[in-house]
Formats: C-alpha cells, structure tokens, sequence
C-alpha cells in the first residue's frame, strides 16, 4: 500500500502502529523517529522497523506516508519541523485526541500542492503505555475518526480510509472542530470523573484495596493513564473540556437536590436515564 512509512513516537500506538502495519504487509519500509537515542535503542530492539532515527529530516525522507504519535501538545510543532523535509506526494496523518489545533497548524503549513495533512484519531488506546504494552491487534474492531479539512488531495483520504480499514477500524469523518466536541463528552470527560472519583477516595486506598467490590474498580480503572499525557489533552481541548465540566456540574447539582429533598420518584428517574446509556452500549 505505501512504499515507506514513518512513524514519529514509539509509544503505545506508534509502536503498535509498526506491529500491525508489518504484519499486514501495508509497507515496504518502516522508519521510526524517536526524540532520544534511549528510546531509538529500545525501538530497535524492539520492534521489526527496517530503520532508526533521531534526526527528524532522515526518518521523513522517502516516506510516502508519515505518522506522527508522538504526545499532543508536541504535535503541531514536530509538525512544522517537519514539512520542509517531505517528499513530493506525502500524506501526513497522527493519533492525537485532540484535532483543531493540529489541523489550523496544517492549514496555515500545506499549501504546497501534492503533500497533504489529514487528522486521524484511532479509538484504540488504554490505561496503559509505553512500547512494552504495544499490540499489533490493538486497532481491530476499533473506531478512527478522519477528519479532513481544506489543502489535501482528494486521493490520500480514499487511501487513507483504506489504511485504517486494511488494520481492522471502523472509519468515521468529522471535522476537527466536531470531533473535538464529541470526543471531549465520550473520552475526556469519563477519564476526569474517574479521576477525580479516585482522588477523592485515595486516602482510603488501603480500605478500599480490602473492601472494594468490582464496581469500584471498573469506574477508577481508566484513571490509571499516563497524568502526563492526559495533562496535554485537557490543555489542548480545554475549551470544550469545560463546557463539559459544566454540564457535569449540573448533573451533580441536580442529583444533590435529589437527594437532600428526599426526592426518591426523582431519584429514581434520574438513575434510569442514567443506566441507559449502559445497556445501548452494551
């Protein structure tokens, strides 16, 4: 499918990336770019990438298809650094969950006419990290959001619709502002309730270690995530991480109400609309 693939950060989905594109034949060649020659070491240990590099200029050159992974908050500038460096033809792309500050940056960098800039978002992470949890399987049966603004060629969508869809994801299109509303109420938001419920209750972590049933554990287990990497999601999609907040105070209000005023009928309506989500998604 592509003569040579970059992938810029071996972290979790980048290094997974490098998995399943290699079992799945999707590449030629695999280049990997690391920010530090520790973590280039332990990629090429690691994973099965035909090169290594540190210098940003050498992993792009030649690639057909480049993929930045690396942590959101770095995204738009590696970005920068890096366009004047692409061959003629490129498709750029990334992982990030956080889409309209990278592609405003995209706009304002590719007016070249033949290289293209094309948000991805795979639905595909977890609590985990780092290229010691990585997974070839980790995109099956996944959603990736694609989010294509203005500047691309029309063909390196299509091609990269495909490329997702050869790993196993359903593919959805939304523009960058849309996702990031969506995507602040589906995936941002459950991860701060779950922490913020785990902060609440971390000084009774030896009692809830003894006394805690599964439930417990289900809600917090999200909070687990790397605080650094969710650190710059909330930072990039700040705006729309408070209007949720917002909306989540209410909620919060409103069952306090509930329950001072003895309200059980309320109460229990309340918690009915609340489950429904729970059996829809399951």
């Amino acid at each position: 499918m592509f003569k040579q693939v970059t992938i810029m950060g071996p972290g979790l989905l980048g290094a997974s990336l490098v998995m399943a594109i290699r079992e799945k034949g999707l590449a030629e060649n695999i280049v990997i770019w690391a920010r530090s020659k520790e973590t280039a070491e332990k990629a090429g240990r690691k994973l099965a990438a035909d090169q290594v590099e540190t210098n940003l200029a050498e992993s792009v050159y030649g690639s057909d298809l480049v993929i930045i992974c690396t942590p959101v908050e770095t995204m738009a500038s590696i970005l920068s650094s890096t366009i004047k460096h692409l061959t003629d033809e490129c498709l750029v792309t990334d992982v990030g969950s956080v889409k309209s500050v990278i592609c405003e940056k995209a706009q304002d960098l590719f007016k070249l006419p033949g290289i293209s800039f094309i948000g991805s978002h795979p639905m595909a992470g977890s609590e985990k990290s780092g290229m010691n949890n990585a997974s070839a399987s980790l995109f099956t049966n996944r959603p990736v959001i694609v989010t294509p603004e203005s500047n691309y060629v029309q063909n390196h969508l299509e091609r990269l619709k495909e490329f997702w869809g050869v790993l196993g994801m359903k593919v959805y299109q939304l523009s960058s502002a849309e996702h990031d509303k969506v995507i602040a109420e589906l995936s941002h938001l459950p991860h701060l309730v779950s922490s913020v419920l785990s902060f609440t209750i971390s000084s009774k972590a030896k009692l809830a270690s003894q006394l805690s049933g599964q439930g417990l554990k289900d809600t917090i287990r999200i909070s687990g995530g790397d605080p650094s990497l969710w650190t710059g999601i909330f930072s990039e999609n700040k705006a729309q991480v408070l209007t949720c907040l917002k909306k989540f105070e209410q909620s919060i209000e409103k069952i306090k109400h509930l329950i001072a005023e003895d309200d059980g009928q309320g109460l229990e309506e309340f918690l009915k609309k609340g489950s429904a989500l729970q059996k829809f998604l399951n």
